[in-house]
């Protein structure tokens, strides 16, 4: 086998990030945009001690399954991965993955519900843009070639709206010295937050996008209101521009709410990652007590003025590491505890410190199947799985998010 070599293969399975799978000759060849089922014709790209990778040719057998991407910039810009699967194929595709990786990290044959999905398209109300001289857009996969991007197909209607002005903009002032923009909607507004602005062309910025609740370059608010709202069920949240929330608000919302459907009146709860306290809120109405860790010091400030816009006051924010804090949980008597850990997941201290809290119910919410499976083998001895599921809080791309729910033995 060689690098540039042609071959004629079938696709067998999915890899996690959605690439087809091939074996010739007991080599595993990995093809992205290939879809299981189809013959296809590939040339090796790569080629590694116990696998290679390879370019798509030509389809001979195509998949039943195959769509053709709506999006002109599919093929270049990376965002999206799995476009070219139909919408029950991508659905089946993540179910499937978080059954794999339970069966391959943990041994267990769990039983993982429908992915529930309510939108595919103009669902991110978040997204950062890169700008290189009147050109602007995302950079294209393994290399800083920006690719000018005139629509995203999954971005909220009003960041394309903006899009569009900005790149008049720095068509027109060439000197403008953007390098980077981030554009995010809320309930019909938008804010604009730049890396970079020269300084003579604030106010023909602030002209061409008078429209918009706020403009930022770098910390420094020149246009507008300082933060703007998105309201989650029934509660509001303030959002500034290095706040983090869900880029789809729609599903989060579907999400929160199965999270916390079972939860009724509680005595203490514990919210462990808790960001700008999207479910500690949540849960602050159905607890006495809620305990929330975050160590992004403008998570918790974000999220303490949350809670008094809000109106509540049952909420401790804990400023620090997860597992520098968790300690102090162990005495309280938690009765649900809710984890959402970035994509590398929980560390082994706090999770083995769940084994001394022993909390009657653990809701974890993860965007990654892999670490989800990893935690739960840690606590698996005193916890059950009483659900899975999914939830397309990514569609068109091989991420998913999952809600795992735990009962203590």
């Amino acid at each position: 086998m060689e690098v540039g070599k042609e071959l004629q293969v079938r696709i067998e399975r999915f890899t996690n990030e959605g690439y087809g799978v091939a074996l010739y000759d007991g080599l595993v060849i990995f093809v992205p945009d290939a879809l299981v089922g189809e013959e296809v014709r590939i040339k090796i790209t790569e080629l590694k001690k116990n696998y290679a990778v390879a370019s798509l040719l030509e389809i001979i057998k195509i998949s039943n399954d195959r769509t053709i991407p709506i999006c002109p910039f599919y093929d270049k810009c990376g965002g999206c991965d799995i476009m070219h699967m139909s919408k029950d194929l991508q659905l089946n595709f993540k179910k499937v993955k978080i059954h794999d990786v339970f069966k391959k990290v943990c041994n267990l044959d769990v039983d993982v519900n429908d992915v529930c999905s309510f939108n595919s398209s103009n669902y991110r109300n978040k997204v950062v843009f890169r700008v290189e001289g009147n050109r602007i857009g995302f950079y294209e996969p393994k290399s800083n070639t920006i690719i000018d991007v005139r629509e995203c197909m999954i971005c909220d209607d009003l960041i394309n709206e903006t899009l569009f002005k900005i790149r008049d903009f720095i068509n027109y002032y060439t000197s403008h010295g953007i390098e980077e923009v981030m554009i995010r909607v809320a309930r019909e507004e938008v804010m604009v937050y730049l890396s970079s602005l020269n300084k003579r062309w604030y106010p023909y910025f602030i002209k061409r996008l008078n429209n918009v609740a706020s403009i930022y370059v770098r910390d420094e608010l020149i246009y507008g209101v300082d933060s703007i709202n998105q309201k989650i069920n029934d509660l509001v949240f303030d959002i500034s521009p290095k706040s983090f929330f869900q880029i789809n608000p729609k599903t989060a919302e579907k999400m929160f709410e199965y999270a916390l459907k079972n939860i009724e009146d509680q005595n203490v709860c514990a919210d462990l990652y808790s960001g700008t306290g999207t479910i500690a809120l949540s849960l602050a109405k159905k607890s006495r007590r809620v305990i929330a860790i975050e160590s992004n010091e403008s998570a918790v400030e974000d999220a303490k003025e949350n809670m008094v816009l809000n109106g509540l006051d049952n909420i401790e924010f804990k400023l620090g590491r997860v597992e520098d804090l968790i300690d102090e949980l162990i005495e309280l008597n938690i009765d649900t505890l809710v984890l959402d850990p970035p994509r590398t997941g929980s560390d082994k201290r706090s999770l083995r410190a769940l084994l001394k809290i022993k909390p009657k119910n653990i809701i974890y919410i993860s965007c990654n199947p892999v670490t989800l499976a990893r935690d739960y083998n840690v606590i698996r001895n005193l916890y059950d799985i009483k659900d899975i599921q999914p939830f397309d809080m990514f569609p068109n791309t091989h991420h998913v998010e999952t809600v795992m729910v735990l009962e203590r033995r």
